[in-house]
């Protein structure tokens, strides 16, 4: 019966009908992400998907990957089993210059690992019909570059936004350039996603909508990595916090006709970036499947409601957040708006 259920809803995902002028942002994290892949879990359990478009940077990128390949449970499956690895992240390894993080064998075990091998033929499939764009950043300039995958580059694609800079020194080569974590550049890519021409945009974060400060400082603390860190990496951290603050923003002072809504936590997750255990993220997946519901009740009507292109959204917030309680027993959600 569970099988049957998730091909229902693979083939309901497919077919929901695509909203132009929709987008879906999701922030990264690590294994924060495993709230986001309880929402977009929810979603294609409901064949909830009408965005023409989804950005996304690091685990935001693998999140949205499984959610417009209609993949439900494969996020979850690889945050809880494959990055809690033992030799995935390994502090000691900054000593001798080596990778912290092993990213080489997480994407491997994508590619060799039946348990987990990622079907990237599917991309074709959504080709001219869904645009994924993978946010990245060019070591050289530390500029945002968005790279849009296909079924031969998108594990590629996937581990260069994913390719954090203070734990993957070696980054990603992609025509030419060196390519680090996205987040350096563009953490929430929503300006990006009124560039390519959204009006309504949900944006899926990781940490609580009124949290301003970015967590990789506290990432550089918990490794201890702090002392030890080259000019180079501390200009990436100035970069990203830069870029995060632009971002929250943006988000408040939104240009007319704009739209966002926000899918975020109450509290802070439980999760850390690396390290969480095993009841964290047990407990973190079951919160962003019920703020996946909450989500589900309000972006229906939202995107059945007149187009925000014709004024006819004057009397509605354009900048709104949506929360679920972070008891597991509760199935009842709470939802707020900011104007």
């Amino acid at each position: 019966m569970m099988e049957r259920n998730s091909q229902l809803a693979l083939v309901s995902a497919q077919s929901t009908a695509i909203h132009r002028g929709t987008a879906i942002v999701a922030e990264g994290g690590g294994q924060r992400g495993i709230y986001t892949a309880g929402v977009l879990d929810t979603f294609l359990r409901y064949g909830f998907n009408p965005f023409e478009l989804g950005l996304g940077a690091s685990a935001g990128a693998q999140n949205l990957s499984t959610y417009f390949l209609s993949l439900p449970g494969f996020a979850k499956r690889a945050i809880a089993e494959l990055s809690v690895s033992p030799n995935l992240l390994v502090p000691y390894r900054w000593l001798g210059g080596r990778n912290v993080l092993d990213l080489d064998m997480y994407f491997s075990r994508l590619v060799d690992d039946p348990d987990y091998r990622f079907p990237c033929g599917e991309m074709d499939r959504i080709a001219g019909q869904r645009r994924l764009v993978f946010v990245a950043t060019c070591r050289s300039d530390l500029t945002a570059t968005y790279l849009e995958p296909d079924s031969d580059n998108l594990l590629t694609y996937m581990k260069a936004s994913s390719a954090v800079p203070f734990l993957y020194k070696d980054g990603v080569a992609v025509g030419g350039e060196i390519l680090v974590d996205g987040g350096v550049a563009d953490p929430l890519p929503v300006r990006r996603a009124c560039d390519f021409g959204a009006k309504r945009i949900v944006v899926i974060r990781t940490v609580p909508a009124d949290v301003s400060a970015t967590c990789w400082r506290q990432r550089l603390k918990a490794l201890r990595l702090g002392r030890a860190m080259p000019s180079m990496m501390s200009a990436m951290l100035e970069s990203h916090e830069r870029a995060y603050e632009d971002a929250l923003s943006f988000m408040l002072e939104l240009p007319a006709g704009v739209e966002v809504v926000q899918i975020a936590p109450e509290a802070p997750l439980r999760s850390q970036v690396f390290g969480s255990s095993a009841d964290a993220l047990v407990v973190d997946y079951a919160s962003g499947c019920r703020a996946g519901k909450v989500a589900l009740a309000q972006l229906s009507g939202w995107l059945q409601s007149p187009s925000p292109n014709n004024g006819a959204h004057s009397d509605r917030p354009c900048h709104a957040v949506l929360q679920a309680t972070r008891d597991p027993g509760a199935d009842r959600g709470v939802a707020s708006a900011q104007a």
